[in-house]
């Protein structure tokens, strides 16, 4: 029987070339991107996973940062025996010179002794056990060793970084593969930092809270619960507690670490709501595709309606009809689910690039995930089966003898579902708008600096040198200003917390040479204050957050009373998803060490300064790499998440808009069929073709109209939703929605009408004799 039942089935599938294709297709898509999206969630969410005790490690957080000073974790140890041990992290960069004086730039993290027993890295060469046991070891990546040794072994082989002399101790594994490390070249013991930055004291200071923390917990243990108590411990002892600057203290477990609110060093991490916005889309994009097939198979079930009755009359159970629907449901399911997995390999290059993820589906088709699979496959076979076969089955077989069902068949179900579709359509095409416009604001909003033919350089002139620097650049044609910084608006410059008026206060401290104010072109009004050499520049943030006067000549800050030379309008640090704080621009003085050099550029032989610009930076630092940006290149790197966002939500905006096409026009065909004696008979009645089209037309006109009233609101509270997590936003329009409604019936009306427009022109007589 069954086989009777299934070559049935193919020779429906065969006559309604429509149906099969549009359903076919829809599924095909939809399903690809669901095996796209679900390797990449899965991905995302199973960062760290192949940590071996990742149920034991913990990163110290607070409010505000991922930052403590280095002797936090000892004390820490020392005081609570739930702690097995502790690593500190930080990452930077500098200058690698190999035996042979090749100068390379290296990207390093800085951990302890004890990183490679917390963390589950194989080591390739060397003992994991004693690779940074020395002050000055380094394990390189695998990947850097070939580059610098080639097939010769570096195990002990002498190394100069940043003019400090190291020792390889070990090949390491990329970090990046089975953590949320980022990928480095080597991993350094953490006390090379105090050599790196010639600060012999950095590791007993409590002064400097810029280094990530990690805690291994003693098996059996709560470390989490002993954060209240930590807490005691820092507002009594640690600086950074004292006087309400900070009010939390939080062990975030690992498995929390890549989605987490606080930003960390030398680690990567991701938006959860991007995840949650593109598990929202699959499930969306999937349920278009279901609805589409059953719309189509309850729409076109007059074709089979008549076999139906016929098995009815011969004794086949509903039950039995059902189950024979619900199974040629899964066959459609799993065609598509194969064609899916042939569309996915194809779109994998494209959607690696799109997320900016590195996804290799073959890998993923394991024992366990084709099972998955074929579950998957299974369950939305029957999803999309159950339903249509129920409706379908319902019908009586004597009614269908007396061509009954056909009257009764005009039902709202899929005008509903057609409805449901739209008003996805039209949220995604005001989600779309929205998220493009606080993109665009953000990317061309006033930053109160210029970022116009700015490049900045890595400093690695010497202090003495500098001087002579700027003058060979300023010879060169083109080259218009040359400042050398410590701290700029693109990197928020150094934080600085003291007390004022006693409160606590928290200020952004840039160091600048004269050069700086002119090429960012910034606003300052004078406060006529004499000039000093400690003279500061206070951001007018400052004047109204502190309540100072307009044009305070003096400020008390934590070096002192201060001479106020001037009040700078606002500027932005980093990006527009942080509020502006409070800024105090400083001297650069001779003891100040310039992390950075600017240089502003005129003329249109951009790139023909900057080479020359490049050699001068090779004589004066002996070919040490030329690392170098430009400033406006840098803010639009600000809000690539938000652009990628933008690009996501836009495809599969344009996909659903191709399923709702597909399936409004299947559904048009298979309507105006239904409508051919009725057409005929206002036709001969004197109906225009004009009349009979809007008629035909006002069915999906009513529902994508009913769908713009339902999704208006959804839409008006996801988006602000998604708003308030930026401090400077847009206010949504009218036209937004207005634009997404027009929109979407544009589409149902340019669909629909060439169908009921040929409709309409049929030959009524030619109608009626089909009835």
């Amino acid at each position: 029987m069954w086989q009777k039942n299934l070559k049935s089935f193919l020779n429906h599938l065969l006559k309604s070339k429509l149906y099969t294709s549009v359903t076919l297709l829809g599924f095909t898509i939809s399903l690809t991107f669901v095996i796209l999206l679900s390797v990449y969630i899965k991905h995302e969410t199973s960062v760290n996973a192949l940590q071996e005790k990742k149920d034991r490690i913990y990163r110290l957080i607070n409010e505000f940062e991922a930052g403590y000073a280095p002797p936090i974790g000892l004390w820490l140890q020392n005081e609570f025996p739930e702690i097995e041990s502790y690593t500190r992290i930080y990452n930077n960069t500098g200058t690698l010179i190999t035996p042979d004086n090749t100068k390379l730039k290296i990207n390093y993290l800085l951990a302890d002794s004890t990183f490679f027993d917390i963390f589950s890295f194989k080591l390739l060469d060397g003992n994991k056990e004693t690779a940074l046991k020395s002050r000055n070891a380094v394990v390189l990546s695998q990947e850097f060793a070939n580059r610098v040794f080639g097939q010769e072994t570096p195990l002990y082989k002498q190394i100069t970084i940043d003019e400090i002399e190291c020792v390889v101790y070990g090949v390491v594994e990329d970090i990046s593969k089975k953590s949320n490390f980022n990928a480095c070249d080597a991993i350094i013991n953490f006390r090379s930092q105090a050599d790196f930055w010639g600060w012999p004291g950095l590791l007993t200071s409590m002064g400097n809270s810029s280094f990530g923390l990690y805690f291994l917990a003693e098996p059996n243990t709560d470390l989490p619960a002993k954060a209240p108590q930590v807490l005691a411990l820092f507002k009594k002892d640690f600086w950074m507690y004292q006087d309400d600057r900070v009010n939390t203290v939080v062990f975030e477990p690992l498995s929390d670490n890549y989605f987490s609110p606080i930003r960390g060093r030398g680690i990567q991490q991701n938006n959860k709501t991007l995840i949650s916005v593109l598990f929202a889309i699959v499930i969306l994009i999937l349920v278009l595709a279901i609805i589409n097939y059953m719309n189509l198979t309850i729409a076109q079930s007059g074709a089979r309606v008549k076999g139906i009755a016929i098995k009815k009359l011969l004794g086949s159970s509903r039950k039995e009809l059902v189950i024979q629907h619900v199974i040629e449901s899964m066959i459609l399911c799993f065609a598509a689910f194969l064609l899916a997995v042939l569309a996915s390999s194809l779109a994998e290059p494209l959607f690696n690039g799109l997320l900016n993820t590195e996804l290799n589906l073959a890998k993923e088709f394991t024992n366990s995930a084709i099972l998955l699979s074929l579950v998957f496959v299974v369950t939305v076979g029957l999803v999309s089966g159950i339903i249509p076969a129920l409706i379908i089955t319902r019908i009586h077989a004597v009614q269908v003898i007396k061509g009954a069902y056909r009257r009764k068949s005009k039902s709202t179900y899929s005008k509903i579902l057609i409805g449901f579709q739209y008003m996805v359509v039209i949220v995604l095409i005001v989600a779309t708008i929205t998220i493009s416009r606080q993109t665009d604001f953000m990317q061309n909003h006033q930053l109160g600096f210029n970022i116009r033919n700015i490049v900045w350089l890595d400093n690695n002139i010497k202090p003495v040198e500098m001087e002579g620097f700027r003058n060979v650049l300023l010879t060169i044609p083109g080259v218009k200003r040359v400042s050398f910084v410590a701290g700029s608006p693109l990197d928020a410059g150094n934080n600085q917390s003291f007390i004022f008026n006693e409160k606590p206060v928290s200020f952004q401290v840039f160091k600048v040479d004269s050069s700086f104010f002119p090429m960012m072109e910034m606003e300052i009004t004078p406060t006529g204050a004499a000039y000093s050499k400690k003279g500061i520049w206070l951001n007018k943030k400052t004047v109204d957050e502190l309540g100072l006067d307009s044009l305070p000549t003096s400020f008390q800050s934590y070096k002192g009373k201060d001479a106020v030379l001037g009040i700078v309008e606002n500027f932005y640090f980093e990006s527009l998803h942080r509020k502006i704080g409070l800024a105090m621009i400083r001297q650069l003085n001779d003891e100040d060490e310039a992390w950075q050099i600017l240089v502003q550029i005129e003329g249109s032989a951009i790139y023909a300064t900057l080479d020359k610009v490049k050699k001068a930076y090779a004589e004066f630092t002996h070919d040490l790499p030329f690392d170098y940006g430009f400033f406006d290149d840098t803010v639009e790197s600000w809000y690539e998440g938000e652009k990628r966002t933008t690009t996501i939500v836009s495809y599969f905006t344009i996909l659903s808009i191709v399923i709702s096409i597909m399936g409004i026009f299947a559904m048009s065909v298979f309507y105006n069929q239904q409508k051919i004696k009725e057409i005929g008979i206002r036709k001969v009645n004197g109906a225009s073709v004009l009349e009979i089209v809007q008629m035909l037309n006002m069915d999906f006109v009513k529902w994508v109209a009913i769908a713009f009233v339902v999704a208006c609101p959804i839409a008006y509270y996801a988006m602000n939703r998604w708003l308030q997590n930026f401090p400077y936003r847009i206010t949504m329009s009218w036209w937004y929605f207005a634009l997404a409604g027009i929109f979407a019936l544009s589409i149902a009306l340019i669909t629909v009408s060439w169908q009921t427009y040929r409709a309409a022109h049929r030959n009524p007589v030619e109608a009626l004799r089909y009835e």
